[in-house]
């Protein structure tokens, strides 16, 4: 073939035979998208986040001559699943509330409308500090005007904590400047402004009142959830504080114009709170006790039932999810928080 006849060959047009190259491109292109995709959202699909809870057992159903204060100990067997959010979360540590590796910082409020002190009450309390291993740090305040007052910071100085331990009298108990605001608020305001917020300590509060909301001027229906409760109980959750509510209302009120409401509502809102938070009501019908030790023995078997629970979730840290946990014992049933905060476990390093 000349030179000629090549260069008189007809050159097609490159619009005619068009290339697969662009095609190919948008291909990988789109691959390589997908992979991005698909390795960013990866982390989150599958990131394990460790995450803390403290739970309990308690007798499914009380035998004939068996009271409350009969708490089984909990032991890792005891436990045939937990989830979070919905999905299963492996337990990979199981350690006990009293007496173990963790500090516990256990809150003592007080009623700022209650004479609480008299017949040898503080007595009882200070006994029962007493009786406290030492990886328990106890604080001591007042509820008061809607806040929580810190009177003694936390330490485990038991001398120290008793003393802090001081009866209003009827004129402080009777002043308005001591209204208590409403105890729930005073609950918020500690979980949100917890002193010493250390994250290598467990959190817990044992307050003295009777648990009745006086500033909305409302009674509470039978059967409805009370929403300064809810909103208390929500916040204790992602807090991590277990609360332990102590009933007690002076036989005489302080201020006989105050409206008292009555034992029943405020044993409600103990229920409710309790329930959602995994904490214990500590009372015995509707009135108060003439001595706190029983109820206060009740509270150390509580806290000795208990353990620290420590899973994997499933998911980034920093989410707050329904947590469902099952028994693998037809006898007991497990008690611990409605919902938890996703990686709040317990920082150890100094």
């Amino acid at each position: 073939m000349t030179l000629h006849s090549i260069l008189k060959f007809p050159i097609q047009s490159p619009s005619r035979f068009p290339s697969r190259a662009p095609r190919f491109a948008g291909l990988l292109a789109a691959a390589a998208g997908g992979l991005l995709l698909f390795t960013a959202a990866a982390p989150l699909a599958l990131a394990q986040t460790p995450t803390l809870l403290v739970l309990r057992a308690a007798p499914a159903k009380l035998k004939k001559g068996e009271t409350a204060n009969a708490l089984p100990p909990l032991v890792q067997t005891d436990i045939a699943e937990v989830k979070i959010g919905g999905k299963v979360a492996p337990i990979t540590n199981f350690e006990p509330v009293l007496k173990g590796p963790h500090t516990l910082q256990l809150m003592v409020l007080f009623d700022s409308e209650q004479m609480i002190g008299g017949n040898g009450q503080f007595d009882d309390i200070k006994k029962f500090f007493n009786s406290l291993p030492s990886n328990v740090e106890i604080g001591v305040g007042w509820m008061l005007q809607s806040r929580a007052k810190v009177v003694q910071p936390f330490t485990t100085d038991r001398t120290l904590a008793g003393k802090a331990l001081i009866s209003k009298t009827r004129e402080e108990a009777a002043n308005p400047k001591n209204d208590n605001g409403n105890p729930y608020s005073c609950l918020r305001d500690l979980a949100a402004h917890w002193p010493d917020p250390d994250p290598g300590k467990l959190r817990a509060v044992l307050m003295f009142t009777d648990g009745i909301i006086r500033s909305n001027g409302q009674s509470q229906a039978g059967d409805q959830m009370n929403p300064d409760v809810e909103g208390a109980s929500q916040l204790l959750q992602r807090s991590g504080v277990v609360p332990y509510p102590f009933f007690y209302m002076d036989i005489v009120p302080a201020d006989p114009s105050r409206s008292e409401g009555g034992q029943l509502e405020g044993q409600q809102n103990y229920s409710q709170l309790v329930a959602d938070t995994g904490g214990a009501g500590l009372y015995e019908g509707m009135f108060s006790p003439g001595s706190f030790s029983p109820l206060l023995n009740r509270l150390y078997s509580t806290l000795q039932s208990e353990a620290i629970v420590t899973v994997t979730a499933p998911g980034p840290p920093g989410k707050f999810q329904r947590l469902d946990i099952r028994s693998a014992r037809d006898d007991i049933k497990l008690v611990g928080p409605d919902s938890v905060m996703t990686g709040n476990v317990l920082n150890t390093k100094k």
